[in-house]
């Protein structure tokens, strides 16, 4: 039994460590390998863009984020902002920051709808249906832009793509659960950056650029309306009318900031959920990308070669914990001398979210409780009818106060507010 054990372990470990070295070489090569097949951008072919960023909260780093949406190098673009709110910080926030910018046209789009189980998707859907030009562009607002990146996005958009998404990567983590989140967000960007290099592409819904009229065609909003999982829906829809999706030679940078341990704890869950419906013949391999799991694998199998069990998985730790930090700086993101403790927070985090992603379907998202499964909209349902009370009270005593003069930035569901 102890052979079995050890040769079992031996497999395992070996697989996970062969896996996890294919995917350093292939994420180092993804800038090179994606940009040879972009080919190089023509200054001729940047056609105008509806870029839309949906907000709610004010969160870490969203001044910043939301700048560099205006400040892109592109020659051509609007923005579009969309709240289901009436008034709140991000969008007093939102309205500032688009002041400053006068020569970006930019308006703002109540989008209160509910017609789908994703509230990111409810907000998108308004400013996608009056977004002037076809070619879209989306960020979520924690995602900071370098002034270069929607044009690097063009120029991935090649014959046959419907989809190009970009890599987040997590920059400015302010404490240790931030830095624990940080390095699942860049352990996922490895991996995703590997699969990128080799042809391999899904939806990340923190950055993409698509063709309204390829989303029409493929149902609209419609046939996406039933997943928590719209990126991956995205894909999918226009992937069934011969559109691939393809990761752009960029990455992008997601504002972690400060976090709490509840907080990073309900993100991995909500995404463990939606891997687990949407990816069933993967999700139950995940923990051979772990190297928790090839510690103890290599402990077990550490006899076969006359060496202590603690051995095998003190050094499998070590020497995956050296990899990752030596791939990060190759690749310039952030590492730190909390990145050791990270690195196993992570792990633990991420172990007891895939397990308890077995037995649960509901998420929270933005404060609000879901439940994934498809066409599940109780949860949702409850949120919304919840709103609208709070926005008709909000109405009702709007009306009865005075009527404060309205200024150029504010926001209502048909307001637009052009510059320049």
């Amino acid at each position: 039994m102890a052979s079995f054990f050890s040769y079992a372990g031996a497999v395992w470990w070996s697989v996970a460590v062969a896996f996890f070295c294919a995917t350093l070489g292939l994420g180092l090569a993804q800038p090179f390998v994606q940009r040879r097949r972009s080919g190089k951008a023509r200054g001729d072919v940047q056609p105008p863009i509806s870029a839309i960023i949906p907000i709610k909260l004010l969160d870490r780093g969203f001044e910043a984020a939301l700048a560099s949406m205006f400040a892109q190098d592109y020659p051509a673009f609007e923005v579009l902002i969309g709240a289901a709110e009436h008034a709140s910080p991000a969008l007093d926030a939102a309205r500032r920051i688009a002041a400053s910018h006068p020569k970006v046209s930019c308006r703002f789009l109540r989008s209160a709808g509910t017609a789908a189980v994703s509230p990111k998707l409810n907000n998108l859907a308004t400013p996608l249906a009056a977004a002037t030009y076809d070619l879209v562009f989306t960020k979520d607002s924690n995602i900071t832009l370098d002034p270069g990146a929607m044009a690097a996005f063009v120029q991935n958009f090649t014959q046959g793509v419907g989809l190009v998404v970009g890599v987040p990567v997590a920059v400015r983590a302010k404490n240790l659960a931030g830095r624990i989140e940080a390095f699942s967000i860049n352990g996922h960007a490895r991996l995703l950056l590997g699969a990128s290099a080799l042809g391999v592409g899904f939806g990340v819904g923190k950055a993409m650029l698509f063709r309204r009229c390829d989303l029409t065609r493929a149902g609209g909003i419609a046939a996406i309306s039933d997943t928590l999982a719209e990126d991956t829906a995205i894909s999918r829809e226009l992937a069934r009318h011969g559109l691939k999706t393809v990761f752009s030679h960029r990455t992008v940078a997601q504002e972690t900031g400060a976090r709490s341990l509840a907080e990073i704890y309900e993100r991995q869950l909500r995404w463990s959920v939606i891997r687990r419906k949407n990816e069933r013949v993967t999700f139950p391999l995940e923990p051979l990308a772990s190297p928790l799991p090839a510690a103890v694998a290599g402990a077990l199998a550490a006899p076969l070669v006359s060496y202590p069990g603690w051995l095998g998985f003190s050094l499998t730790l070590l020497l995956w914990f050296c990899a990752e930090t030596g791939f990060s700086l190759c690749q310039g993101w952030e590492v730190s001398a909390w990145s050791p403790l990270a690195f196993l927070g992570r792990e633990i985090l991420a172990l007891v979210a895939w397990l308890r992603a077995f037995t649960t379907h509901e998420v929270v998202w933005a404060q609000v409780r879901f439940d994934a499964r498809q066409g599940a909209r109780t949860a949702l349902r409850k949120a919304v009818q919840s709103h609208e009370i709070g926005e008709r009270l909000a109405d009702a005593s709007a009306s009865r106060a005075p009527r404060p003069e309205r200024s150029g930035q504010a926001a209502a569901s048909s307001e637009k507010t052009r510059r320049g």
